[in-house]
């Protein structure tokens, strides 16, 4: 009689849980008697940790007020923004600001976000303050830390903001958001005031950043080329809407809809040969006005490829998986659907 060998069971192995899931986050504003200003509606999707998702789009797209969302400065109209497996929406008080250590923000202009009456040292050691989490001694000690880790001198934090430069002032900012040892930052637009070599300086920074301490970013941009060299994956938004997501060099490579297609062939490659062969993507007409979005489709209006009367004016298309991990939201993708190399 011989013994039963009973095999192991299979090793399970647990998916990753999102460290930032938004489920159909709307923000209307209002704007006079029974008419609003749509700038999010319907926004979906997750971030998981350790990840850098990308955010691009047009001005006035709304990826700045999405930002804003998700760190609750402003209140959803509707929908969830669950940080960690806790819906902040529904947050009040000082629970709402017990959870906000986890989640920190880096603003688009790095003077304006400096109260110029503050040392550099009290405005990076003021969460530390507020949430009384360390004093004296210790405080100061903290702030040279901070300062020595985004690269600026440690004995800086008796100086005032205006008598840094742009770049520096933005490390300041990066300082205060690593203060609290949050766990996502919230980047809105934080190169875009800065010059071209100070930008490269910044996003390694952030990147390294991100190693060291296991960051998360949403990094929010309009500078494509920016956020394909900083992202694992980006979305694209046009007026309130996510309409594609998909891996960073995918999306560079292969776009479902019109509209990332036209963002990407407005990039300049720096090679004169390739440059005189590439074909800009024109788009016809203006953004149409948040308070009263098309039917349907919303870039419809704008679309090279619309069927206009028809489907494209009549039903809005679902954000739906196109291939291994890329989303997009058009009717007709299998025409948008291109392979081009895009050097940036």
């Amino acid at each position: 009689m011989t013994d039963t060998v009973v095999a192991p069971a299979p090793r399970v192995v647990p998916a990753v849980e999102p460290l930032l899931r938004v489920v159909n986050v709307v923000k209307h504003f209002g704007a006079g008697v029974g008419s609003s200003v749509k700038a999010v509606d319907g926004v979906s999707f997750d971030i998981l940790p350790g990840e850098t998702v990308g955010l691009v789009g047009e001005s006035g797209c709304g990826k700045s007020t999405l930002g804003r969302l998700i760190t609750q400065l402003i209140p959803v109209t509707s929908g969830e923004v669950v940080l960690d497996g806790v819906d902040i929406t529904r947050l009040r008080g000082e629970k709402l600001r017990q959870q906000r250590k986890q989640l920190q923000m880096i603003f688009q202009d790095p003077y304006a976000s400096l109260d110029p009456r503050m040392t550099v040292g009290d405005i990076i050691a003021e969460p530390l303050v507020n949430f009384k989490m360390i004093s004296g001694r210790a405080k100061d000690a903290r702030v040279q830390e901070l300062l020595r880790t985004v690269g600026l001198n440690p004995y800086f934090n008796n100086r005032y903001p205006h008598e840094f430069s742009g770049g520096q002032r933005q490390r300041i900012g990066i300082a205060r958001a690593l203060a609290l040892n949050p766990r996502l930052i919230i980047c809105d637009e934080p190169v875009s005031a800065l010059d071209v070599s100070i930008q490269a300086q910044i996003i390694n920074l952030l990147e390294d950043l991100q190693r060291e301490f296991t960051l998360t970013y949403l990094f929010i941009a309009h500078d494509l080329s920016v956020v394909r060299h900083i992202s694992n994956r980006v979305m694209v938004m046009y007026l309130g809407k996510i309409v594609e997501v998909a891996p960073s060099e995918d999306l560079y490579t292969s776009q479902e809809h019109p509209y990332t297609r036209a963002l990407l062939s407005s990039i300049p490659v720096p090679d004169p040969r390739i440059e005189s062969k590439r074909r800009l993507v024109e788009l016809s007409g203006e953004i149409p006005s948040p308070l009263n979005p098309p039917s349907g489709c919303r870039f419809h209006t704008r679309c090279p490829i619309a069927q206009v009367p028809g489907v494209c004016a009549d039903v809005e298309p679902p954000l739906e998986l196109k291939g291994d991990g890329h989303l997009a939201a058009c009717h007709f993708s299998e025409q948008v659907r291109t392979k081009i190399a895009i050097t940036v």
